[in-house]
């Protein structure tokens, strides 16, 4: 049972328990419950009225403690709790005289009582407690004596009288309260009735019983006669059972099949109902109490709650969760293929006509992919925005590469229109086989499966990858995923961790205002292992996470700088990389104007921002734009890998950085071929002409300091200088 479903039905039980308890506590007659150590539970009001005691003189204290007796009497009750504990049975005592203490009585009173004791069983059976029913039959004892003494003496008529108008009082009273505890019977909010011998005779029900069944005549006759819809459904068998037994039954949300009309059609209902044995003093089943709810409702909607958890609200489909609980339990062992699907283009869509249309056509698209499932053999699921995923049992790497291929198709195919307007999409898939005892589990197969899919969208969309087990191109795709979240657990758990390499002064370094630092960051794994960062910039370039690190990293450089001593940070400026995306990315001045706001020592003199060559150029005036945006702030900015681009120099007049550094593979071709000393002077050249400062990046050998001054080269960078260390 779901735990919607189990919530539904504990609040159906929670509420039938209450009024039970309502019930039990109101009741006229008196009622104590006992422990199987004859120790008080509870007990209800009218118990309280009858022993002149409270509830709390009471409860946890020995029956014959609360009530000593030392006489006979005392005995033939304790043999009656006995018995009810050794047999399990009812046991009922006609007479016993037992004193009791009454307020505003000196010692103790002799009452007269008629005893009831009820063994109390649990849903298996096994007897927990007695329920311990007195009736005080004091008035009703005198009075027989009384009619006795008038059959034997001769009163007067004015005695005789009184004697009379008492009984009749008495038994007006006894009347009114059978009327009140049938009313109560009659009016309780769960179903009740009582049915007789073998063949389960209707005796007694109440009204909710007669609105669960149609309000059919059914007292004096047999359940399988005016209800034969229940007998295939197995509630006869289990009447049967219950009395051949003696063992009570019970279910919880049970699916019945009722007759709520005369010749009308069978209604489904779910019910919360109990058998319970009723036993003769000689413990033999006489008959069966039934007592239920009729929790249809909490039922339906505990199973729409369940539904929807497990189902995608859009489409109907199953969701992520749903789909990966149906795999991992409903595939057999197998050469199964698992499809991963991605629309392309849907963002389009979305951001021109809104998400009402691209919610449309994400109905329609799965509409298409339904169209070319293949029954119970095939899983759809939407995964979440615009991916979706197939599982089909039993096919072979060919046959889901061609389900692949029609699927493409179908998706393609679709013509949609919003607003007069049509838009084509297409689909990328990614392709695995899983579930051969030597191939993949479901689980790496999805991810495979999501790494295929990537790649086909890379490589041009509207396409289908095949990720075979010694596929390295997914493999290095999947890995490239993993760094992703690797690099995002880092982020959350702060295990980014910030190195600095000093760029030098080569031409005069007394003239150098600040000691300039590059900020490189590293990944320290929880096991104290350093991520370099090629294994997790490219990934989180490609992943679109980039923007997410740069932030986290200025954050960190503002922090640090914000700690130094003032003399330290008036000295110093941090390099920080940036990659286009964040640079001209909306929001980013307002991120580094809360930033300097939470770190109020940090200056913009202390930042110079920089930023690769590649990706300046992807959009020259909107990255020279946000260059000054943030320049009108006090940074400053530096052009990295200068000279890996097409056509460097012609663009570098449009930004208006205030260093340039040249690219490691030129820098460190000087000693290799002329060609490269050629390079490097001529950036040189027209970068001082242009206001700039150089700065020789990979300068990892000592030998290439000499040429690089002599060129006229500004500033260096790299081992032969420095090695990173942490900030």
């Amino acid at each position: 049972m779901s735990r919607a479903v189990a919530e539904g039905h504990k609040m159906a039980t929670d509420e039938c328990d209450a009024i039970f308890r309502t019930c039990f506590d109101m009741a006229p007659y008196p009622a104590l419950i006992l422990d199987c150590d004859l120790v008080a539970v509870t007990c209800n009001l009218a118990y309280e009225r009858t022993a002149h005691m409270t509830r709390e003189a009471m409860v946890g204290r020995p029956i014959f403690d609360t009530f000593p007796g030392v006489d006979a009497q005392s005995v033939i009750l304790r043999d009656s709790y006995n018995r009810v504990l050794r047999t399990g049975t009812s046991d009922f005592v006609p007479h016993l005289v037992y004193a009791i203490s009454v307020p505003g009585s000196s010692g103790l009173r002799e009452r007269h009582w008629a005893v009831t004791n009820i063994p109390l069983l649990d849903n298996d059976g096994t007897l927990y407690g007695i329920l311990h029913c007195p009736s005080d039959i004091t008035e009703l004892t005198q009075l027989r004596q009384a009619n006795a003494g008038i059959r034997s003496s001769n009163l007067d008529p004015k005695s005789r009288e009184s004697i009379h108008l008492w009984t009749r009082n008495v038994q007006d009273i006894l009347r009114l309260e059978k009327s009140r505890l049938q009313r109560l019977f009659q009016q309780a909010p769960s179903f009740i009735a009582v049915v007789q011998g073998p063949d389960h005779i209707f005796e007694l029900a109440n009204d909710a019983y007669y609105q669960l069944v149609g309000h059919r005549e059914i007292i004096g006759r047999k359940v399988a006669d005016v209800m034969p819809e229940v007998i295939a459904q197995g509630y006869l068998a289990r009447l049967d059972a219950v009395y051949a037994t003696g063992r009570p039954f019970t279910g919880r949300a049970l699916p019945i099949e009722l007759q709520r009309s005369a010749g009308g059609p069978l209604e489904q209902s779910y019910i919360d109902l109990i058998y319970q044995p009723i036993f003769d003093e000689k413990g033999e089943v006489t008959g069966i109490f039934a007592q239920g709810n009729d929790v249809t409702e909490a039922y339906l909607l505990a199973q729409e709650v369940t539904y929807q958890a497990s189902h995608d609200s859009l489409t109907g489909l199953c969701n992520r969760r749903e789909f990966a609980r149906q795999t991992r339990a409903g595939v057999e062992p197998g050469s199964h293929a698992l499809l991963y699907m991605d629309i392309d283009h849907l963002k389009i869509v979305n951001d021109r006509c809104g998400h009402a249309a691209g919610d449309s056509l994400l109905i329609q698209v799965a509409s298409a992919l339904m169209a070319h499932c293949d029954g119970p053999d095939d899983l759809l699921a939407r995964l979440g925005g615009d991916e979706f995923a197939l599982v089909r049992r039993n096919c072979s790497p060919e046959a889901a590469a061609a389900l692949a291929d029609r699927l493409c198709s179908a998706v393609k195919d679709i013509k949609f229109v919003w607003r007069g307007k049509h838009y084509g999409i297409t689909l990328s898939v990614g392709v695995v086989n899983f579930g051969e005892t030597d191939m993949l589990s479901f689980e790496a197969a999805l991810g495979l499966a999501d790494a295929a899919c990537f790649l086909a969208k890379e490589k041009g969309r509207n396409r289908v990858q095949v990720s075979l087990e010694t596929d390295e191109e997914v493999r290095q795709q999947q890995r490239d995923m993993d760094n992703v979240t690797r690099l995002k657990d880092a982020m959350r758990e702060d295990r980014v961790i910030l190195y600095e390499q000093r760029i030098a002064a080569l031409q005069d370094a007394h003239a150098q205002p600040q000691m300039m630092y590059e900020v490189l960051a590293r990944l320290r794994e929880p096991d104290g292992t350093i991520i370099a960062p090629a294994s997790f910039i490219p990934a989180a370039e490609r992943f679109g996470i980039i923007e997410d690190l740069d932030r986290h990293i200025v954050r960190k450089t503002f922090a640090h700088l914000q700690a130094q001593p003032e003399s330290r940070r008036d000295e110093t400026c941090y390099f920080i990389n940036l990659s286009g995306f964040t640079l001209s990315g909306e929001g980013f001045r307002s991120f580094v104007e809360n930033a300097l706001a939470d770190c109020p020592a940090v200056r913009s003199s202390h930042i110079c921002f920089q930023v690769t060559e590649t990706a300046a150029l992807f959009n020259v005036e909107r990255t020279a734009a946000a260059m000054r945006s943030l320049i009108a702030m006090g940074f400053r900015f530096a052009l990295d890998d200068f000279g890996s681009g097409m056509a460097s120099f012609s663009y570098l007049s449009q930004l208006p950085v205030h260093y340039v550094k040249i690219d490691g593979e030129f820098v460190q071709a000087i000693l290799k071929t002329p060609t490269g000393g050629i390079i490097v002077e001529a950036v040189a050249t027209v970068a001082r002409a242009m206001g700039m400062r150089t700065i020789a990046e990979c300068v990892e050998f000592d030998n290439l300091i000499p040429p690089l001054k002599s060129m006229g080269i500004d500033y260096a960078q790299g081992h032969a200088l420095q090695r990173p260390v942490l900030m």
